[in-house]
């Protein structure tokens, strides 16, 4: 190994790091109207549970939690219901 290939190595892991923790994250918040940190922490929360396949659907299933919690009816709208 030759240290031209050592600091590819190193370039390459740090263009990594970078994509997959800062890019994406931010990329797809706009795409899906998230938070990057919400995105991060759903990748982490459901690829713990889940492993690679949590890590997969874990965009959809957050998408898919803020809808839910988007669509429960609140307190205030039970009472106005309830008028």
């Amino acid at each position: 190994m030759t240290a031209d290939f050592i600091y590819l190595m190193v370039a390459y892991g740090l263009i990594q790091v970078i994509d997959g923790n800062l890019i994406v994250p931010i990329l797809f918040s706009e795409a899906v109207n998230l938070h990057p940190v919400v995105i991060i922490m759903s990748v982490l929360v459901f690829g713990g549970l889940w492993g690679f396949w949590g890590v997969f659907f874990a965009i959809p299933l957050a998408t898919l939690v803020k809808a839910v919690l988007n669509a429960w009816p609140t307190q205030e709208h039970l009472e106005q219901l309830d008028q």
